[in-house]
């Protein structure tokens, strides 16, 4: 998963930087999938929809049920959860980043599993004084402390006996009775004061993750007492416009297609390759933190190497853009080689000056691009220098969707 995360922010970055949501997005992931299991014993009380009654992820297998992420809200609730509420009110300036769903437990037998609804809302994205709320809902025989997933409690999982480095506090805000985290470690990298409400409202239990700094106890309030079901709410956009988006089924591919204004190749499986995830990368994105910047719309789908293929490592991987304009200057790169594929000139090329592409002494990452059916193309090879031809000639042969 840290392969599949990271290869979002393999491209150089431009004025945009790796946002906290990004790094809390990838602990988050190492967290769930490294204490995974089996499947056995989820807990009934979740109510969370069976694998086959769940919508389908033909097109991102990678995020299954216990990760996935949106771009709106009425896209996530397509994938049934329990039934939980959100804010009604957010401070000036914030707008929504994204929603994810995941389940987090530490036990081999998930006695402790809890099934977890994050939404993340962003203020002055991308800049300096990029801000942060995290609103969470969660329901299960765990509890979000002991996860770690107060940002005001540094739960010491570890040991036992070590000393907490938070400090709480019930509190009543407004008229919801809850416990005020408070981070009390000294050695921080940042002066801001980190904090979490907790409270439970019937069977779900709720928290405000946020900074001091960056939300008053006035605007605290107003948001645990604005917390309504989704189909109430009136006065906060959850719609996701602008924003990138996870392609999982055909739904999502009709609205990426209108979007980019053409048909696409999508192939399920490549030559010892798995499809991995697809995405819609909006070029005016301004919520969603990816290393490389396009200028235009495009889509992205990332395949790696089966487990029993030679080029199986975490590092390795396929990156292929399909765009409506060309993605890459050719000028800025530099030329190797032309081939031709089933009656479709390839060029090749090198990023030798490292225009889009983080330096590695240890991989050259080619990069092919080509046109074909008025479609933009872009193959980027990390780590697999085997069989590269092979892999284009079934991207180019694949049916277009």
């Amino acid at each position: 998963m840290k392969r599949r995360t990271m290869m979002i922010h393999t491209f150089k970055k431009s004025s945009y930087k790796l946002s906290a949501a990004a790094v809390l997005l990838i602990v988050a992931l190492g967290a769930i999938f490294l204490s995974m299991a089996s499947d056995d014993g989820k807990s009934a009380e979740l109510g969370t929809t069976d694998q086959a009654a769940s919508p389908n992820r033909e097109l991102s297998p990678a995020y299954d049920n216990t990760f996935s992420w949106f771009s709106s809200l009425d896209r996530a609730l397509d994938f049934p959860k329990y039934d939980f509420k959100v804010p009604d009110y957010l401070p000036e300036g914030y707008q929504l980043e994204n929603i994810t769903y995941s389940i987090n437990f530490s036990n081999a037998d998930r006695t402790d599993l809890i099934d977890v609804a994050t939404i993340r809302f962003v203020a002055n994205f991308g800049t300096d004084r990029e801000q942060t709320i995290e609103m969470i809902a969660s329901k299960g025989q765990g509890n979000l402390l002991e996860h770690n997933q107060l940002w005001g409690a540094n739960y010491p999982y570890h040991n036992a006996k070590e000393t907490p480095k938070y400090r709480q506090k019930a509190v009543m805000i407004g008229n919801t009775e809850g416990t005020l985290f408070t981070d009390k470690r000294t050695l921080k990298k940042k002066p801001e004061t980190s904090k979490s409400f907790y409270w439970q409202d019937d069977s779900v239990w709720y928290a405000i993750n946020y900074f001091n700094e960056h939300l008053s106890q006035e605007d605290l309030t107003k948001m645990v007492q604005s917390f309504v079901f989704p189909q109430q709410v009136k006065h906060i956009r959850y719609d996701g416009d602008g924003n990138s988006f996870v392609l999982y089924n055909e739904k999502d591919l009709l609205a990426a297609k209108n979007i980019l204004g053409l048909k696409v190749r999508i192939p399920t499986k490549l030559s010892k390759l798995n499809l991995d995830y697809s995405i819609l990368l909006k070029a005016d994105d301004q919520n969603t933190d990816y290393g490389f910047r396009q200028v235009k719309d495009t889509m992205l789908t990332v395949y790696s190497p089966t487990r029993d293929s030679s080029m199986y490592g975490v590092s390795n991987y396929l990156s292929l853009y399909q765009s409506k304009e060309p993605l890459f200057d050719a000028s800025k790169l530099s030329f190797t080689r032309k081939l031709e594929i089933d009656g479709v000139e390839i060029s090749a090329y090198e990023d030798q000056k490292h225009i889009y592409v983080i330096p590695d002494k240890k991989r050259k990452w080619p990069i092919y691009l080509w046109k074909q059916d008025d479609v933009y193309y872009t193959a980027v090879f990390s780590g697999m220098d085997q069989e590269q031809e092979d892999n284009l000639k079934e991207i180019i042969s694949a049916p277009l969707r």
